[in-house]
């Protein structure tokens, strides 16, 4: 019993001894701060430290003073209670604070987080576009915190693939594109940015017409090399097939032949029957015609050769009539007397003449 109760007298000894030693070490730290505070320099300014340099030189001179205060003030009270603490063995607790830089009341409240709902200041206008083409929409968002953006294709969610992207830059500038628009792409497209503030939404329609197909010219009959004469009309026919219906381009000798003229003239019907038409041909108009069938698809050519010849057989003039000029002949004088000049030279009258006479005929049997 006697050793119980001098023990417990040691231990009072010893706390007792420990909590003056703490006070003693206090009180020389606060005088030792006190004495620093009024040492002088030899102008007169007050020995500042870094601390007190750099409170002054952010909230100026009353500021700062104002602020120093409250923190020696603040230390006062904390030495004081680690005292107790420590006469009473309770632990302390360690807690970091962010002073307010304006040394006001204010400085110590929270600091509230502001958010403002998504706003589109640029939206895109409703688009036409043809199958198969590049198409992009663009828009601005603004928003605090930054909104995410979602897009909407006739109430389904669109998400990005190798044929839709969508691209976000700086300053809230953002991008829908289509690599090559295609049918099932059209419909009413919507926009939904969402923050923690809200919402905001726009809609734009995406219209796409079909592509037309396309085919390259190529020639059903082609033009045939031609001979005509001189004065006369050359044609040179052919027929072409393609869709979108292509331009024509005529060439003689690969110099572009000016048609639509009052003698060349270029005729053509919905069949594709093309006509190269050429009145009162000349040696001019002989040559390489070449034409050329152009469209998107494609070009198709082909050539013709056309001869222009001189007519050969000319009209024979009539032979001139001969003049007769009369003679005087012998005989000419017998027949004016009435004598039969022709019939006295001739030996069939003269025997016929003598048969009838003498009575003889000719014999059937000889």
């Amino acid at each position: 019993m006697y050793n119980k109760q001098a023990s417990i007298n040691s231990m009072q000894k010893t706390s007792d001894q420990e909590i003056r030693g703490t006070k003693e070490a206090l009180i020389q730290d606060l005088e030792k701060k006190l004495r620093c505070k009024d040492n002088l320099l030899q102008n007169g300014n007050q020995r500042l430290t870094y601390e007190e340099r750099m409170a002054r030189r952010l909230l100026g001179p009353v500021n700062a003073a104002s602020v120093l205060e409250a923190q020696s003030e603040d230390n006062m009270q904390n030495a004081q209670q680690n005292a107790e603490n420590i006469r009473l063995q309770v632990p302390t607790t360690h807690v970091r604070s962010r002073p307010s830089s304006r040394g006001d009341e204010r400085g110590h409240d929270s600091i509230q987080e502001k958010f403002f709902q998504p706003r589109f200041t640029q939206v895109p206008e409703d688009v036409i576009i043809e199958e198969g083409r590049f198409c992009r929409l663009d828009f601005k968002v603004s928003g605090l915190p930054t909104p995410d953006v979602m897009w909407y294709q006739n109430g389904r969610m669109v998400h990005q693939d190798q044929f839709h992207k969508m691209i976000v830059s700086e300053k809230g500038f953002h991008s829908f594109i289509f690599e090559a628009v295609k049918s099932s792409d059209a419909g009413t497209y919507e926009c939904v940015a969402v923050n923690r503030a809200g919402e905001a939404s726009f809609a734009v329609k995406v219209e796409v017409i079909a592509k037309e197909h396309h085919t390259p010219p190529t020639f059903i009959f082609k033009p045939q090399s031609k001979k005509v004469f001189e004065g006369d009309t050359a044609r040179l026919e052919c027929q072409i097939s393609a869709i979108p219906t292509p331009r024509i381009y005529w060439k003689r000798n690969n110099e572009m032949v000016q048609y639509n003229t009052d003698r060349i003239s270029l005729l053509h019907d919905n069949t594709g029957r093309i006509c190269l038409l050429i009145h009162n041909a000349n040696k001019k108009d002989a040559g390489w015609y070449t034409v050329s069938a152009v469209n998107g698809a494609g070009v198709a050519t082909c050539h013709a050769r056309l001869e222009v010849a001189t007519h050969m057989n000319k009209p024979i003039p009539a032979p001139k009539q001969l003049r007769v000029r009369p003679t005087f002949s012998k005989y000419l004088a017998l027949n004016g007397r009435g004598l039969d000049v022709k019939q006295a030279f001739s030996p069939e009258g003269e025997f016929q003449r003598l048969a009838e006479q003498s009575g003889l005929y000719e014999s059937d049997e000889l």
